[in-house]
């Protein structure tokens, strides 16, 4: 199997202590990995470490050499920050031979319809935005997709809308989500952030709260 993704003994934290530390973690292409812990555990922060925005404190983060990684942050606001349409807003972040239809065939999959492509980006909702997002990454041609909460602010169509077009996907996923059915339907790996540690487990979310013994 080829590895996307190694990390041995990361430790990270800020001033006051230690937010997280974990073992050695082998994680093979291809798989779906849901973070998950409560609030202020430090599930952002590990992503920040995963695309090297934040250095971790000590440990190694290795990724295989061809991952092309997309990083799909929380607070996207400054990227509609600009007067444009939602056809136009997708069209920005084409590679080559991706034509108008490429562009609104996958903005039908993201369940926008013909009238609404035309409405400028800064008066989307946040799950209108949290959407494009995920089309933005779509058009990129990456192999490993890093989301941190990408449900906040959708209705149960987008969700449901988000997750069909990422069970789909072939590549690596490793997302952030307290929506437990969001997480039980996709992720095959889980990562909780629980009293400074790493827990690392290779099962779905039911498997892992038997496991628990919740």
């Amino acid at each position: 199997h080829r590895l996307a993704l190694e990390l041995s003994n990361v430790e990270h934290g800020f001033d006051d202590g230690v937010l997280f530390k974990g073992g050695e973690m082998l994680l093979e292409a291809g798989t779906k990995l849901a973070v998950i812990g409560e609030n202020g555990a430090g599930k952002t922060t590990f992503l920040r470490c995963l695309v090297d925005e934040l250095k971790a404190n000590s440990g190694r983060i290795k990724w295989s050499e061809n991952a092309t990684i997309g990083y799909c942050p929380q607070d996207t606001s400054a990227d509609f920050n600009v007067d444009v349409t939602i056809f136009d807003w997708l069209s920005m972040w084409r590679t080559n031979g991706q034509d108008d239809l490429f562009v609104r065939s996958i903005l039908g999959r993201l369940l926008f319809t013909a009238d609404e492509v035309n409405k400028k980006v800064g008066v989307c909702s946040g799950g209108e935005k949290n959407r494009l997002m995920f089309g933005k990454l779509m058009m990129q041609e990456i192999n490993v997709l890093i989301m941190d909460e990408p449900t906040n602010h959708m209705d149960m169509e987008a969700i449901e809308s988000l997750n069909k077009a990422l069970a789909a996907f072939d590549g690596t996923l490793i997302f952030v989500s307290h929506d437990r059915e969001f997480v039980s339907s996709l992720a095959d790996s889980i990562i909780e952030i629980a009293d400074q540690k790493l827990h690392y487990f290779q099962g779905s979310f039911d498997e892992y709260m038997s496991h628990k013994g919740e």
